[in-house]
């Protein structure tokens, strides 16, 4: 019951064990839940001080019917016992700064060097106040896809502007076929993943549609080169120091492109510039957050949704911290 992230009915099944009598017998009397529940989750939420580590990360997960928690999760814990060492609530900043400065000692707070989080303002500011000797480090996955949705943007405006064209233009002329059979709505409509890609992943297929793309949108080649571009910044083994200099010549680059699609990006990118950066001190990203988020989500899915979200957070608690 502890060991394996499977619902109480699944395993009682595995055993011949009638499922509805064993998961009242486990909850009431066998696990100690409610002795549990009055020591550690009365006050609304979870902490565990001893998984506090020193490279720790920050997410957001949604339990159930929109109801968002709050997770912080030790990277040494490889997604085990010992990950999870705390469980809260909402997403509100004051909230989770006062619950975890009350929860924590100074000492505590002062073990930690690292947290990842994403690029949530909120997130951000819980770690640096909380977490005040550790650096606060931007996932770099969500930094490049601020860039890569700028570009499915682009993407779009076109396929609209020929909606519209063809919506004007004479029914009776069928449109434009390229040499790989499509459409350039359907190219641009089967192109989007492709564009998220590297370039030595795409198939035959892939590659002669972006070719006749790139050929017909230019942007969307300049577009898709510098993404390529911010890939290989991030891949680089350079310091902090170097790579603000090509982060630098990169926001050039974006800006002579012209399009107001990258200007908020540019504005993004600026303004957490230090916390982006700080990813190439240990090259930290936030998987190990995102990784435990899909174990929450995939163990939710197998109890067919939380009905007792109380007595599942005791159960995530029994497998993870």
């Amino acid at each position: 019951m502890e060991t394996t992230s499977l619902s109480i009915k699944h395993i009682a099944q595995m055993y011949c064990v009638n499922g509805k009598h064993f998961a009242d017998l486990y909850r009431n009397r066998i696990s100690g839940y409610a002795e549990w529940w009055e020591s550690e989750l009365c006050c609304g939420f979870y902490f565990n001080a001893a998984n506090i580590g020193p490279y720790m990360s920050l997410d957001e997960t949604c339990l159930s019917n929109g109801e968002v928690w709050t997770f912080l999760t030790n990277k040494d814990g490889h997604g085990g016992r010992g990950t999870l060492a705390a469980a809260i609530p909402g997403t509100k900043s004051d909230e989770i700064i006062s619950i975890l400065i009350n929860a924590m000692d100074k000492s505590v707070r002062r073990r930690v060097k690292e947290v990842t989080c994403d690029l949530s303002p909120s997130m951000m500011l819980i770690a640096a106040e909380v977490f005040y000797n550790a650096h606060v480090v931007n996932d770099r996955f969500h930094v490049q896809r601020v860039y890569n949705e700028a570009v499915d943007e682009i993407r779009i405006d076109i396929r609209r502007r020929l909606i519209a064209e063809e919506n004007s233009r004479d029914k009776s002329v069928p449109p434009v076929t390229y040499s790989n059979g499509e459409t350039m709505r359907q190219i641009l409509a089967r192109s989007k993943h492709t564009l998220m890609m590297s370039q030595n992943k795409w198939t035959d297929i892939q590659r002669h549609r972006v070719n006749i793309l790139f050929k017909h949108h230019p942007i969307l080649k300049s577009a898709y080169n510098l993404a390529m571009e911010l890939r290989h910044i991030f891949n680089a083994k350079i310091s902090p120091t170097k790579a603000m200099g090509r982060m630098n010549e990169w926001y050039e680059k974006v800006m002579a492109l012209g399009n107001n699609n990258f200007r908020s990006v540019i504005k993004t990118f600026r303004n957490h510039a230090p916390t982006i950066l700080n990813y190439f001190r240990r090259r930290a990203t936030n998987a190990s957050a995102e990784s435990f988020n899909s174990k929450v989500k995939i163990f939710r899915s197998q109890m067919r949704g939380v009905r007792d979200r109380d007595f599942f957070i005791f159960r995530l608690v029994k497998l993870y911290a």
